[in-house]
């Protein structure tokens, strides 16, 4: 009885850790972050008490990710700053790390526990949205901390890191608005999160974070009613409602977008992210820097070592891919796709396949997000964002969601039965 009593608090105080984990993911002002060491801390814990497990990982992504990692390492070989390409490689290695300890977590808890952690993140999302918001509108103190240049940054580093944050909290939260299963006071919850989600994305002022959010709604949207894993489990009338809700949503984001275009600040603000031919003056830096990186790799088809852009051409690539390219060269950066079009791949299987429709919409969520991503990663280094290392994770739990403890619980029972005299033991225990 101790000994169980014993196993229920250390379960406790681990499953709190990986929570308060998910809740630092919007501390990152500072390198290293909070989160950062928490998560090795109890990744450790979790190689310890065996809490890990991979029952659906199949080899293709976790090959890629070692295939990503080799490159860093050998992209090593002559970098213009040693310690700068180790420190860099260092937190590449941790957050394909993180990757590893969220599956793994997943795979062992299976759903409640899945839930919790989404539900965290949201959370999280929701602090982090009232922190940024707060010192917009100065009705917090440290304003400073909490702005960047007049722009909504929170208590990250930059607003084009804090923008595309609330991604994820969004759909996830528009997943439980659209839901008509769910009641209109089941629905208050989410839609209080989802207000000041929107204004947080709006307020960063970041172009790239604003076509993420806009491509994944309506990769989101899209799947609603195009996926025969949801349609099949919803009437004509549910798919209208939640064409109607969508369209709804998007009419209540350009209204809420034009009444605060009315405010002085914002509306000088947007006249300066959104030129009359929606560049600035710097983005032709940018585009300079992309083509010095596109032919800086052909040159060194190895890569020139991790986080040496800056150091090499004065400038970030501001690419995620010529990141990757010019700095681990053409394997790192075919390692990094086949890395995420398979987990695409496996969140599209699990929304036309999984048994749970809530799994089926948390794999829409994924796909929309990943997508948005993908596009949000054209202008923006994106390589060492820690929340999209959690998003990736999500597809690859147990399709079923079983937990280890039911599926160590059922093999027991079924052993003992398999004892009895004339039973004959089924197929696929566990299953």
């Amino acid at each position: 009885m101790i000994n169980k009593l014993q196993l229920r608090r250390e379960d406790s105080v681990f499953r709190g850790l990986v929570i308060l984990a998910l809740l630092l993911e919007i501390v990152v002002f500072i390198e290293p972050a909070p989160v950062d060491a928490l998560l090795m801390i109890t990744l450790a814990a979790a190689l310890m008490l065996g809490k890990l497990r991979f029952p659906s990982v199949s080899p293709l992504p976790a090959v890629a990710l070692v295939v990503f990692a080799l490159a860093n390492i050998v992209s090593m070989y002559d970098p213009l700053d040693p310690e700068r390409a180790v420190w860099y490689a260092a937190v590449t290695f941790y957050l394909m790390a993180s990757w590893v300890f969220f599956v793994g977590i997943a795979g062992y808890y299976g759903k409640p526990f899945i839930a919790t952690m989404i539900n965290t993140y949201c959370f999280a999302g929701l602090l982090s949205a009232i922190l940024g918001l707060g010192g917009y509108f100065h009705l917090l103190p440290f304003t400073d901390q909490l702005l960047l240049g007049g722009r909504a940054r929170g208590l990250f580093k930059d607003c084009n890191v804090y923008g595309p944050f609330f991604v994820p909290v969004a759909l996830f939260t528009l997943t439980r608005i659209l839901d008509s299963r769910t009641t209109l006071r089941e629905k208050i919850v989410p839609g209080v999160v989802l207000i000041p989600t929107l204004l947080a994305i709006l307020l960063c002022f970041s172009r790239a974070c604003w076509i993420n959010f806009v491509f994944a709604l309506a990769v989101f949207l899209i799947g609603q009613v195009s996926f025969t894993g949801l349609r099949s489990q919803l009437s004509r009338r549910d798919i209208r409602r939640r064409i109607y809700g969508g369209i709804g949503i998007v009419a209540t984001s350009v209204l809420l977008l034009v009444l605060l275009n009315e405010v002085p600040a914002i509306s000088d603000m947007m006249s300066q992210r959104v030129t009359s031919n929606g560049l600035q003056n710097y983005d032709r830096v940018r585009f300079a820097t992309q083509d010095l990186a596109l032919e800086s790799a052909k040159r060194h088809l190895l890569g020139i070592g991790p986080g040496q852009v800056e150091l090499v051409f004065d400038y970030a690539t501001h690419s995620m891919y010529l990141r990757i390219l010019s700095e681990n060269g053409v394997a790192a950066l075919l390692a990094v796709l086949v890395f995420i079009f398979a987990t695409m791949a496996r969140s599209i299987s699990l929304i036309q396949r999984a048994e749970d429709p809530w799994y089926r919409e948390v794999n829409l969520v994924v796909l929309a997000c990943i997508a948005g991503h993908l596009v949000n990663s054209f202008v923006i280094d994106t390589v060492h964002w820690r929340h999209i290392w959690f998003i990736y994770a999500l597809p690859w739990a147990p399709a079923r969601l079983r937990s280890h403890a039911v599926y160590a619980a059922k093999r027991v029972a079924a052993f003992k039965l398999s004892h009895r005299p004339g039973f004959a033991t089924p197929g696929f225990i566990g299953r």
